[in-house]
């Protein structure tokens, strides 16, 4: 199949033919489905010989992961994407089952397991339940094969209710343990670990097979980016499928994100969750379920002859958060995110806190190890933060006093806001700035000699966000945040950049300078070692904090100066220039096809052009 394409430009004398391939996929195609669930579990699903497995750890009474089928593909590119299909009149679809032991057999009176089906009916969004072992030849085990013929399956305990199949929306299995209570939520006394597994799915009938979208592009010289955080929910195998099909290949950035990897327990002294303090209990910090992931990933990205680098950051997920190794300003607040639920910051003194990030990096890199990969690692904006609500910097937890004071001899003075800061000099301000910078830059450095300690011959990283270091007037954060005599190469291996906020504010020259000078005049690394994330398109939820109305057509004109971005970058001849990210490709359907339209690239079937110098964006975009 082939798209004819809208296009504006006089360089072409014909219209540019983006091929999409159709291919044919059975309903229920086991790379497809996705699982989630609430924020005190972790789950992931990978695949298991010609099926999948949906792992869990469940923390509470209460907690439930759901393994779902969606009858319309939401997380794909277009040309990329399966069939839309909602009605499943003749389907029939045979199918192996096995649950682990920690859940209860499929004929289990009272925590039966089940396929929830979600459908819409007369106008109206409705539930029905199809109990397992009324399908299946071993109602009394926990592994079976189910038979479902959807043209007579009926829900309920005794299979008695009738319901309609031809707008069915999700399917999904339900993964717990026999803990599970379903009424108040209680902290179990030990994490249970669970697993649902199927596998040798076959489906018949005139509604039994999808068409699977499958754009052809030749490869081409740009990167992109992805976060755990964003894709937990998905087989890793579908997204490397996805960018090599798109053209991507070599570097691949991948962000180990912050909220969904950290192992944690509760605390009833303290009545909250808590990450592990490893340094005394030596336990692992990534939860198990985190690890399968990345190491089906690694595996996934080796084979298809991409080579990724992690990224771990200095954030510290609010849920299970030590606040005693968090970052705090002056008057002992927490330096926090502006997200909700937030995100705090490592203390770069407490030992306990080092010692916990610094396993957090060992444990991606065996990830990495494990499936094969180079161990490549990223320590992502490594920063003293500042609560933009008061301009205050979070350099006054009690580890960092204490340290500066045992360095110097001095005691840690009230710097004000990040701009009173560069007002104040003389001891011990003068001892105290210089003192932070450099400590930033020794956490970094750290942070390398414990990855080469275990990994000789790993790579390892800095990536640094521009805007915070290179300001219109200099500040606090701008100086103690860039400790180039650290950075400098051959301090690290090579280094990572980003600046989106200047991208999303049209000034695609500070960038461009900005690569040149920082990364390979002040911090003299040649040019090949120099990686650049150009994005980010922010969505909807978001795009009102850039002055966006998220309403408006914004996202063409953002995806025209990320590409005109790399354009003048080009002439650098960067290690690689990486697109961030992932979800904004597919969300947007962003191809890049270097064969048929090499000063161009698509959304969905239409071509665009970069845009290359600081034309301000349409002002009908904006609030």
């Amino acid at each position: 199949m082939t798209n004819n394409l809208e296009y504006e430009h006089n360089n072409f004398t014909q219209i540019p033919n983006l091929t999409v391939e159709t291919l044919i996929i059975e309903r229920f195609s086991p790379q497809y489905w996705r699982i989630d669930g609430p924020q005190t579990m972790s789950f992931a699903i990978t695949t298991y010989g010609n099926g999948f497995e949906a792992c869990f750890r469940s923390r509470t009474t209460t907690d439930l992961v759901g393994i779902s089928w969606d009858s319309y593909d939401s997380k794909d590119h277009k040309y990329l994407a399966y069939e839309t299909k909602y009605d499943y009149t003749g389907v029939i679809w045979d199918f192996d089952i096995e649950l682990s032991a920690s859940m209860p057999v499929l004929n289990n009176e009272t925590l039966t397991p089940t396929l929830t089906v979600q459908y819409h009916d007369n106008g109206e969004d409705k539930v029905a339940y199809i109990v397992l072992f009324n399908y299946t030849d071993q109602p009394a085990s926990r592994s079976a094969h189910i038979h479902i013929d959807w043209d007579s399956v009926k829900a309920g305990f005794s299979a008695t209710e009738h319901f309609p199949v031809t707008n069915i929306h999700r399917i999904f299995f339900s993964g717990f343990t026999t803990s599970y209570t379903g009424s108040a939520t209680v902290p179990l006394a030990q994490a249970e670990d669970g697993y649902i597994r199927v596998t040798n799915s076959t489906t018949t009938g005139p509604n039994a097979i999808l068409t699977l979208n499958r754009v052809a592009v030749p490869q081409h010289p740009y990167g992109i980016c992805t976060s755990y955080d964003d894709h937990y929910d998905l087989n890793p195998q579908r997204l490397v499928d996805n960018m090599q099909a798109l053209g991507y290949h070599g570097l691949i950035n991948h962000y180990c994100g912050m909220s969904k990897y950290p192992e944690m327990s509760w605390r009833n002294d303290l009545h909250k969750w808590q990450i592990p303090d490893t340094l005394v209990t030596g336990e692992d910090v990534v939860n198990p379920c985190t690890r399968k992931w990345h190491e089906h990933f690694a595996q996934a990205l080796h084979h298809a002859d991409m080579q990724p680098v992690f990224g771990v950051s200095f954030e510290m997920y609010s849920l299970g958060a030590n606040e005693f190794w968090a970052q705090r300003d002056w008057n002992s607040n927490l330096g926090r995110t502006g997200y909700e639920p937030p995100s705090y910051f490592f203390s770069l003194c407490d030992q306990n806190a080092l010692a916990y990030l610094h396993k957090v990096f060992v444990e991606f890199a065996d990830t990495m190890a494990v499936g094969g990969c180079e161990v490549n690692m990223q320590i992502g904006e490594p920063w003293w933060w500042y609560n933009q609500g008061t301009n205050l910097p979070c350099v006054y937890d009690f580890p960092t006093k204490l340290a500066f004071n045992a360095d110097t001899g001095l005691y840690a003075p009230d710097l004000g806001t990040i701009y009173d800061a560069m007002n104040k000099v003389g001891t011990p301000y003068d001892e105290f700035k210089i003192w932070l910078r450099n400590r930033l830059g020794q956490t970094c450095r750290e942070i390398r000699t414990v990855l080469k300690a275990k990994y000789p011959d790993a790579k390892v990283c800095p990536l640094i966000f521009f805007p915070t270091i290179r300001t219109q007037i200099e500040t606090l954060a701008s100086y103690i945040n860039y400790p180039s005599e650290h950075y400098s190469y051959p301090n690290f291996d090579y280094m990572m950049t980003e600046a989106y906020d200047w991208l999303l504010e049209a000034r695609l020259d500070l960038v461009h300078q900005a690569v040149a000078e920082i990364s390979i005049q002040e911090l003299n690394y040649p040019a090949d070692k120099v990686a650049y994330l150009s994005g980010f398109v922010p969505d909807s939820s978001i795009a009102h904090l850039y002055g966006f109305d998220p309403n408006k057509p914004y996202r063409t004109p953002i995806w025209q100066r990320i590409f005109g971005d790399m354009k003048n970058n080009d002439s650098l001849e960067l290690m690689k220039q990486l697109i961030w990210a992932y979800p904004q490709v597919m969300q947007d359907s962003i191809t890049i096809d270097m064969a048929q339209a090499p000063d161009g690239f698509f959304m969905e079937n239409t071509l665009h052009f970069p845009i290359t110098d600081n034309t301000p964006y349409p002002p009908e975009i904006y609030l």
